[in-house]
């Protein structure tokens, strides 16, 4: 009887590491995130069914950098594929640029990552 309180000791100690250690990589994973500043242009967007509103969208800023991020776009045109996105150091703030009929971009709208 001793032994199998020792293994399910053993194993909860095992899952509550696996716990901790999945919340503090992906707190150093937002923290990192929210001090970057980053710029690139919208290649792909997916609705997420999951949160309403939502949408993933993957930009680029060239041929070495793909990132991949969730955006609260509250109406269905918010986002477009060619877009330009901007987020500053410190901030969940994303100014989206769209391009205008000469081909520049122009301030659009600024988005949140939650709502």
């Amino acid at each position: 009887m001793e032994l199998n309180k020792r293994n399910i000791i053993i194993v909860i100690i095992i899952i509550c590491t696996g716990v901790l250690f999945v919340f503090f990589w992906n707190l150093n994973k937002y923290n990192k995130f929210y001090s970057s500043e980053l710029t690139g242009v919208i290649q792909e967007i997916k609705s997420n069914r999951k949160f309403e509103n939502s949408k993933v969208a993957k930009f680029v800023r060239d041929s070495n950098f793909n990132y991949t991020f969730w955006i609260y776009a509250p109406d269905k045109n918010d986002l477009k594929i060619s877009d330009s996105i901007y987020k500053s150091k410190n901030s969940e703030d994303y100014q989206i640029y769209r391009k205008d009929s000469s081909g520049n971009y122009q301030f659009y709208k600024t988005l949140k990552s939650k709502p």
